[in-house]
């Protein structure tokens, strides 16, 4: 049993020099960055099981090596399925939000996703399905909260122009940018997103119906504007909705009196342990929260980056009636 952990450990850290090369050559083949994503995720989750075994082994029953070998090709090809499902097929979360403060009896439906990662690995069916699933919802307005692209637009095999733009919410649909179309050529990135049919707020303002929107740069750009900067721009009489991809600026959102901040990055951690992580980084690491009059809503996002399975995490469309 010991062998066994020692390689397996060998097995998870053996990667670590190719996730280097992954920056300048896994990102644009696709055989090459699956293989990558798989041997990840199966790295953890072998070490993981082999854990869990050894300790049955050790306290509870002897297992045999060919116990352990069968209870292995037995347990992980389930366990796959289960994460992938968890990645490929979003589910909705509803939520009512009521803006007490104002009283002009209005409704909007926004559907809002976030970390679509756009890529060379990125299955046109898994996203053609999951938009029809929000068309289906016949929202008012769409929103992305950032990372629509995954890299550089150039690595994006499939042609996803007529997949956006049959998604057509009689407000529009609105992106903000998020770390990785920076990290890809961020100018090249938002030229791709608007070629989608998509308009890009890049700490833009405006109001459609009687709602502010503010759609805020991401933070990796240190020279982007201030929420108080941004706010002044706007009549605060409305009610306020903020687009901003890392949820890092939620104090910021409750210090300018934000009525609903909507946010994605944290992916919900995506797989265990990392839930656990990245749930002490954040205020709101996932899902709806109050703080104040400020509503908070952080996606676990529409898809993924390279690993394309989810463990105590689902992809997800939010639907939100606002009503103000």
């Amino acid at each position: 049993m010991e062998q066994l952990l020692l390689i397996n450990i060998i097995f998870l850290f053996a990667i670590l020099p190719v996730l280097y090369i992954r920056r300048t050559f896994f990102r644009r083949n696709i055989f090459l960055g699956r293989f990558l994503g798989n041997y990840i995720f199966l790295a953890h989750y072998m070490f993981f099981l082999l854990i869990v075994l050894g300790i049955v082994n050790y306290f509870f029953y002897h297992l045999s090596g060919l116990n352990i070998l069968i209870l292995s090709l037995i347990i992980l090809p389930i366990f796959f399925i289960y994460a992938y499902n968890n990645f490929s097929k979003p589910r909705v979360i509803r939520d009512e939000i009521h803006l007490d403060k104002y009283s002009e009896n209005k409704k909007m439906r926004i559907a809002f996703i976030s970390d679509v990662h756009l890529s060379a690995l990125t299955s046109k069916k898994n996203i053609e399905n999951s938009l029809e699933r929000i068309k289906e919802e016949e929202p008012d307005i769409l929103l992305i909260g950032g990372d629509l692209v995954d890299f550089s637009c150039r690595d994006i095999k499939s042609n996803f122009t007529n997949s956006f733009r049959a998604i057509t919410p009689r407000l529009g649909i609105y992106s903000i940018v998020g770390n990785h179309e920076y990290h890809g050529g961020v100018h090249e990135n938002i030229k791709y997103i608007r070629s989608l049919g998509i308009k890009v707020l890049k700490d833009d303002v405006l109001n459609i119906e009687g709602l502010n929107i503010i759609g805020r740069d991401d933070i990796t750009n240190k020279k982007r504007k201030k929420l108080a900067y941004l706010t002044k721009k706007i009549d605060m009489d409305f009610p306020t909705v903020v687009l901003d991809h890392n949820p890092i600026s939620i104090d910021e959102a409750i210090a300018n009196k934000i009525d609903l901040q909507l946010c994605g990055h944290t992916h919900r951690g995506q797989f265990f342990p990392y839930n656990l992580l990245v749930k002490k980084m954040y205020k709101n690491y996932h899902g709806y929260k109050i703080f104040g009059t400020t509503h908070t809503i952080v996606s676990s996002g529409f898809s993924s980056w390279l690993i394309p399975y989810r463990v105590n995490s689902t992809s997800e469309i939010n639907i939100i009636d606002i009503y103000y």
